[in-house]
């Protein structure tokens, strides 16, 4: 069973993406020598005058505040380089799953595209555009509780003492005295004639990171109280005498797997007492993380630095808020050892370009939607406000249709309220009663492209709205409207669909339009192109078959190829793209076999067949990229449920799943998704390897799903396979 303290630790900083043995070598040897475009410096933060304000708002009077209350501390600006917008695309469209969020949340916190859909041990939801924008937006945490995410955990002279990890550490009451008595592999005791805070000292300065903080995360890892979790008491069955003091490779479903993980990691490493756990430990803290780029809880969260030529996939947890909620808890530590705060901490504070000009702000448990939906009641009050009191603005007759953009999830006044728009631009509320959502409006069709950044709203208008994306330059989407909903605000709006399902309304001045087989005038330089690989087009960060990829193309996606020959390397011609979510990224053009995409002309046919989805007996084999959407595009009729029976409509399939389809009922086995999470990610190379080594067993349809080499059979071959494609080296299909 699962100690009390480990759980909490799971519940608070999720699933980590703490990469085995293996793992991490590949990783340096992969990206240790990528050539990394954005331009990211350091700079000691001096006065409000050194720092330009207009290009990075909102900052200065932030850091001026908390250097009055704390003269002692100094900031570093860390320009990272790169585009707020990019980021944002990056940390969520890219890679649904990167950040999560409490499956309790509701409305704007979760992901339209992912749902309800569960992910790791089924308590967390995909996290949304708008949360993770909140918890990325370094302005929104620049105050004392929040600050402590950003504290640079490299090691600094004259800093630290054992008495302050002593501190840190008081609670912890299996971490005091002198001297050290543990239990060694042979089940006997053996004495270490150390404190745990002598070591801990000696572990951070051999590795140039801060005691402190190893002190804390050893805290965070094992909890307070009598007696350590079970990774580092030394007496887990089948495990004795081995330790993992800050639960490296704590990775699978379930509170059994997670602790055998950690401490056949720990075993791997022979880490056979308290000291050799810590030294460890701390060495793969500092060369994993902290002395590659990560030197903060915040960077270790978002990676967002650039210095060690990655970004976006070296992240410690999938939990959204884990930076925030562990630096609030490294502040509560901290105060135990000086109330006053008057340590000489730095801070390191990223910032990034094109950022809005006012903090990103918190979401709400309102759903965000763009929907339109009809009267069934005999007629609907529309009130300016969440209130039966409220001005009434109008009243809808049965049949009426109208817009709705928000769906209220929580009660106001005793009502449920949904947020609708009027023909004349003016929003207001209704009671969430007498009413139908209706098909999708279909009264425009025309493909278009963004000549300028623009942001996405879920209504026409800049008030009362809020915004769901920004599209990137050059990004393709397709307009359904236009015309309704003109001169609110100044501006005219148009509808459009965005390529993951959702939609909203753009100013229509920031779209050009194009006819489905281009012959309208591009920018100069442009194409639109359209993938033909039956794999999908791998789209990389930077040109070579050995950069890491952002995301798979799928065949029939249509793309803008913004630059041409941008580079020749590994033998291929590579084109700098953007893809349809908005992914700045490069592509090869072909092989001897075939180009890897068409530019689409007049002539080009517009019927493409989908190859990520094939029926074998009463299986259906998907590739790791479908989705619900992507089964729907076949045939909407279709059933979808989920391992639990519960029927799906959105978000990706996973193994285990069930469709219904012509009177048949198939289960899905979806190539490397050992989990029936949907995704393909390290937990499901863990998976493998148990089942090869004997630690665990996995059911038929997931030993399906691991076979993605397609010989029959589920071996090591596999394992390299998927771990080959999730770090962007390989490609598995159907």
């Amino acid at each position: 069973m699962l100690s009390k303290n480990i759980l909490l630790h799971f519940k608070s900083t999720m699933i980590k993406f703490i990469y085995i043995l293996l793992i991490t070598a590949l990783l340096v040897c992969i990206f240790g020598y990528t050539q990394v475009q954005a331009t990211q410096y350091t700079e000691t933060y001096r006065n409000s005058s050194s720092f330009d304000s207009d290009t990075y708002p909102g900052y200065t009077t932030l850091i001026e505040t908390l250097k009055s209350a704390h003269p002692d501390w100094t900031f570093t600006i860390l320009y990272t380089g790169l585009d707020w917008n990019q980021v944002i695309k990056n940390e969520t469209t890219a890679s649904h799953g990167r950040n999560l969020v409490s499956g309790s949340k509701t409305g704007e916190w979760v992901c339209s595209s992912c749902g309800a859909n569960k992910y790791d041990n089924g308590s967390w939801k995909c996290a949304s555009e708008a949360t993770v924008s909140y918890y990325m937006d370094p302005r929104n945490s620049l105050f004392e509780d929040y600050i402590f995410q950003f504290e640079n955990l490299q090691w600094m002279d004259g800093v630290y003492t054992e008495d302050g990890i002593n501190k840190i550490l008081a609670d912890c009451k299996y971490m005091q005295g002198s001297k050290i008595t543990y239990t060694k592999t042979d089940g006997k005791t053996a004495t270490i004639n150390k404190s745990y805070a002598k070591i801990i000292m000696d572990a951070a300065k051999e590795n140039k990171i801060s005691p402190y903080h190893l002190a804390a995360r050893i805290r965070q890892e094992q909890g307070t109280g009598s007696k350590a979790s079970s990774t580092a008491s030394g007496t887990y069955s089948g495990y004795k005498g081995y330790y993992n003091f800050f639960n490296i490779g704590a990775t699978g479903s379930g509170s059994s797997t997670i602790i055998k993980n950690a401490l056949s990691y720990a075993k791997d490493k022979d880490w056979t007492d308290p000291e050799a756990s810590i030294n460890g430990g701390a060495a793969f803290i500092a060369s994993s993380y902290i002395n590659k780029g990560q030197s903060t809880l915040y960077l270790q969260k978002f990676d967002v630095d650039s210095s060690d030529n990655s970004l976006y996939w070296h992240q410690y947890m999938q939990n959204v808020s884990a930076s925030k909620t562990e630096g609030q808890t490294v502040l509560k530590t901290y105060k135990s050892i000086d109330p006053d705060l008057d340590i000489a901490f730095n801070f390191l504070i990223p910032v990034f370009k094109n950022m809005p000009v006012t903090r990103c702000p918190q979401p709400a448990s309102q759903s965000i939607v763009t929907q339109n939906i009809e009267v069934t009641d005999d007629e609907i009050v529309v009130r300016e406000s969440k209130s039966v009191d409220a001005e009434e603005m109008t009243t809808l007759k049965k049949g009426d249709k109208i817009l709705r953009i928000e769906i209220g999830n929580t009660k106001t006044n005793g009502y449920y309220w949904d947020k609708v728009v009027l023909s004349n631009g003016k929003k207001g509320y209704i009671i969430s009663s007498g009413i139908k959502l209706l098909d999708d409006i279909t009264t425009y069709n025309n493909r278009a492209i963004a000549i300028e950044p623009g942001n996405v709203r879920n209504g026409p208008g800049t008030s009362g709205t809020t915004v769901i994306t920004t599209l990137t330059k050059s990004q393709i989407v397709t307009i359904v409207e236009k015309g309704k909903y003109n001169n609110l605000n100044g501006e005219n709006w148009s509808r459009i669909y965005l390529s993951d399902g959702r939609q909203g309304y753009i100013v229509e001045r920031y779209l050009k339009e194009i006819t489905n087989n281009a012959s309208e005038p591009l920018p100069e330089g442009q194409d639109i192109v359209r993938v033909l690989t039956k794999i999908g087009l791998a789209v990389r960060e930077h040109p070579g078959t050995d950069q890491k990829v952002l995301k798979y193309a799928d065949i029939g996606d249509y793309l803008t190829r913004t630059a041409k020959q941008v580079s020749n390397d590994n033998g291929y011609i590579w084109d700098e793209v953007i893809t349809d979510d908005g992914i700045e990224g490069y592509v090869a053009r072909g092989d001897d076999d075939g180009p890897y995409f068409e530019v689409v002309t007049a002539t080009t046919s517009t019927e493409l067949k989908s190859s990520k989805v094939k029926t074998s007996g009463t299986k259906m084999v998907c590739d790791p990229t479908t989705s619900v959407s992507d089964i729907k595009k076949l045939d909407s009729s279709v059933i979808i449920r989920d391992a639990s029976g519960k029927e799906v409509t959105s978000g990706n399939i996973g193994t285990g799943y069930t469709i219904k389809h012509d009177g048949n009922t198939y289960t899905v086995v979806k190539k490397g998704d050992v989990d029936g999470d949907g995704g393909m990610t390290a937990a499901d190379y863990v998976k493998i390897k148990n089942d090869i080594m004997g630690k665990d067993s996995l059911g038929s349809f997931a030993k399906m799903g691991a076979d993605v080499d397609g010989d029959g059979n589920m071996t090591a071959a596999d394992y390299v396979k998927i771990k080959n494609s999730i770090m962007g080296k390989g490609t598995i299909s159907i």
